[in-house]
């Protein structure tokens, strides 16, 4: 039986008296696109953070790759190199170039010579369709060209597992689709991605499997054509209404 890349047990998650994640439970297979809907608050976002532990779980057990993540004694900096993270914010440095922003961790967190990050970043940057955008600086791209650097960085880590929460809310409505575009290309070439989207009509064409969450508690899981086309639960087809 294949040992899936991400398994998430009864995450808990409390802020004090809030209680933002209730008993979560998903998991995503090699190569499979787990997209994750729900509204604003209903802790899409706090999942992603509590997989790299940007966020400790209250309560509930991660694995990556069969590696407790919620274990005290797991190395978590170890844990994140293998998890490439993308934020609705790019979280580039300013005063770095775009190759620049990818070779610095490549240098710090992988200890790679400058010319092998160098070529790397190279690369990533060419995956996503900025070769000629190298020598530039955030400020001097676009809001897609950034995030698009952001997502070379995090390839270049060489993850086994893409995060990505809401990474086009951000832009203008113009640059979304090449950043989608490049987010396609990723799902074809066998990317195993958590995507918390609100965009609808990626999550029908790219996802396996689509997690509608309300309140902190999964409601529905099911293919894009079960959850958005023919939802069984009424708070699932309440927000379908809204957003389609």
């Amino acid at each position: 039986m294949q040992q899936p890349v991400l398994r998430i047990d009864g995450l808990h998650k409390k802020f004090g008296d809030l209680h933002v994640l209730r008993g979560v439970s998903l998991q995503a297979n090699e190569r499979e696109v787990v997209c994750v809907l729900g509204p604003s608050g209903s802790g899409k976002s706090t999942i992603l953070k509590c997989i790299t532990r940007l966020e400790e779980p209250s309560d509930g057990k991660i694995y990556l790759e069969g590696v407790d993540v919620t274990d005290p004694g797991v190395d978590i900096n170890k844990v994140r190199q293998h998890v490439g993270t993308v934020f609705q914010m790019f979280n580039l440095f300013p005063h770095k170039t775009a190759l620049g922003n990818i070779t610095l961790p490549l240098m710090k967190v992988q200890h790679l010579a400058k010319e092998a990050a160098r070529a790397r970043a190279l690369e990533e940057l060419r995956h996503v369709g900025l070769s000629d955008k190298a020598d530039s600086y955030p400020s001097q791209l676009s809001g897609g060209q950034q995030q698009r650097v952001a997502i070379a960085r995090a390839l270049a880590m060489e993850p086994k597992l893409m995060l990505f929460d809401e990474p086009t809310s951000a832009l203008d409505p113009e640059l979304v689709k090449e950043v989608l575009d490049v987010m396609k290309d990723l799902a074809r070439g066998g990317m195993t991605m958590i995507v918390v989207t609100h965009e609808m009509g990626f999550a029908r064409e790219v996802a396996d499997h689509l997690v509608f969450i309300d309140e902190g508690v999964i409601v529905e899981v099911g293919t894009p054509a079960e959850v958005i086309s023919n939802p069984q639960h009424a708070r699932t087809k309440t927000f379908m209404s809204k957003i389609l």
